[in-house]
């Protein structure tokens, strides 16, 4: 009995030291503008809110580049597409121009993938900004 007590106050211990930010974490807080040092860590709102707004970042980063890669390929391939039509004018049997306009119309695919990447990650950055606002307001006073 006092083994499996002394056990699950162990496995208490390591979780609750989860849940206090890292000093990387807080050094990422101070660059959006938020005075780490003047707030209560012991208040768990404050802390869920600095790591949402931790979380909404990452988030927001990997929308970005999510969509950044969408639309760098679909230009790459929309443009190897067009290079396809152009050099299958002179064919006879069109099959050139198939499959250069599959490639456009896969690169147009992709980007219309894209574009919902970009939204995403706009609406983290506002969800983010609101937050921050809200820290930076309260620690300027």
């Amino acid at each position: 009995m006092k083994k499996t007590t002394l056990f699950f106050l162990l496995l208490l211990t390591f979780g609750l030291q989860g849940q206090n930010l890292t000093k990387k974490q807080l050094n990422k807080l101070e660059t959006f503008g938020i005075t780490t040092k003047a707030l209560d860590y012991n208040n768990e709102i404050i802390q869920a809110n600095l790591k949402l707004i931790l979380l909404k970042d990452k988030k927001r980063k990997t929308n970005l580049v999510t969509g950044i890669v969408f639309s760098s390929l679909a230009i790459a391939t929309t443009a190897f597409g067009a290079k396809i039509i152009d050099n299958s004018k002179n064919d006879q049997e069109g099959v050139g121009q198939a499959i250069g306009s599959m490639f456009v119309a896969g690169g147009i695919i992709e980007l219309g993938i894209s574009v919902p990447f970009y939204i995403s990650s706009h609406k983290r950055k506002k969800e983010r900004d609101k937050l921050i606002a809200m820290y930076q307001d309260s620690s300027n006073h």
